[in-house]
């Protein structure tokens, strides 16, 4: 029984370096090059921004065409905006997927170091459970992104109309249902410690 939980404090704290790992490369990769487009956008002159519209996209405005032999499309329209969004729409997506996985360490570290009835515990689930829930707020950032970048180089396009297929297409409803589980398991654990001290205090 001993070895079991000194292995699985052994893997919580491999996680906890490994998503330390993934946080600064990200940072060190993505931040920088994130603020020289909006430095680009804020005080340069772009001409036009790259992005993924996908393969055998609808037919494009005559300002935009596509990169042979690949997904991506070069945009003319609203340069200095579209640079932006064009990065945000790479970096966008993994923000979230590391911000998860941060605070579900951060949980699971407490509940080996102090047990599951600490008082650190559900405070932390309270936060993990609040961005899982909140996963459709991302999404529609997300969405919005996509969809101005989509309205400005397919034919006919409108950004209302591609915002409600991107948000479609970004909604991961496995997300809230799972924070909802969280919550519920949250309020299991605050019970189980008022429990604890009710009986601490008769003892």
């Amino acid at each position: 029984m001993i070895s079991v939980h000194s292995g699985l404090v052994g893997a919580i704290g491999w996680l906890a370096k490994l998503y330390a790992g993934l946080l600064a490369l990200s940072l060190v990769v993505f931040v920088p090059t994130l603020f020289a487009k909006i430095g680009e956008a804020v005080f340069g002159e772009p001409m036009s921004y790259v992005f993924t519209l996908g393969w055998n996209p609808p037919p494009l405005v005559d300002s935009a065409r596509m990169i042979e032999s690949s997904p991506l499309v070069i945009a003319h329209d609203s340069p200095r905006l579209g640079v932006v969004l064009a990065e945000l729409q790479q970096i966008l997506p993994g923000m979230y997927a590391l911000a998860v996985l941060g605070l579900a360490v951060w949980a699971l570290s407490a509940a080996h170091r102090e047990g599951l009835f600490a008082d650190t515990l559900p405070r932390r689930l309270g936060w993990l459970s609040g961005v899982l829930i909140a996963q459709p707020v991302w999404a529609l950032i997300e969405a919005a992104d996509v969809a101005f970048l989509r309205a400005h180089v397919l034919t006919g396009s409108t950004f209302g109309g591609e915002l409600q297929a991107a948000f479609v297409d970004s909604l991961a409803w496995p997300a809230p249902a799972a924070g909802a589980g969280i919550l519920l398991l949250r309020s299991i654990i605050i019970e189980g410690i008022t429990m604890r001290r009710d009986l601490d205090g008769t003892v």
